[in-house]
């Protein structure tokens, strides 16, 4: 199933991230070559080293490709590091430059989870598994909609 989400702010935000930190075991952000961010990139890094997996030099990740390339950084889930992500923002959509990286998705055995566009506001989630599903009903006015195929949503 793809759950079409309407953007995560507030307390709907902090919900998702709980949610995100106990189902996922990988989260990453992108930092775009072409922009430049602000010290708060180089603030969360620090905040987030404990987690650190690796950066890659990529042109696609999860609701992207893209040309030119961006450097996709990938960490591990922990309590720390989830109580970072909570109060970084209070909207999944603010996950862009020039103040924080860019698109912040969760995997789940290196599969998409959440995946975020955040600079066209789009986000969804894709799960098969009853119970997430139930969990993300309760989320006030998270959820636009579900679908059993992929919405047709262009890539960018």
């Amino acid at each position: 199933m793809i759950l079409t989400l309407n953007e995560p702010k507030g307390e709907s935000y902090k919900e998702l991230i709980q949610l995100a930190f106990d189902r996922c075991d990988t989260f990453l952000f992108i930092k775009h070559s072409q922009l430049t961010y602000f010290q708060s990139f180089d603030i969360l890094l620090e905040e987030l080293k404990d987690d650190f997996i690796c950066r890659k030099v990529q042109n696609e990740w999860p609701g992207t490709r893209s040309v030119p390339t961006a450097m996709v950084y990938y960490f591990r889930t922990s309590e720390k590091s989830r109580e970072t992500v909570k109060k970084i923002t209070d909207s999944l959509f603010n996950w862009q430059a020039p103040y924080l990286p860019d698109d912040l998705c969760f995997l789940r055995n290196n599969k998409e989870w959440l995946v975020t566009t955040a600079h066209e506001h789009y986000c969804h989630i894709q799960t098969e598994n009853q119970f997430e599903i139930l969990q993300l009903q309760r989320i006030n006015g998270l959820i636009e909609r579900i679908d059993r195929e992929f919405p047709n949503h262009n890539m960018s």
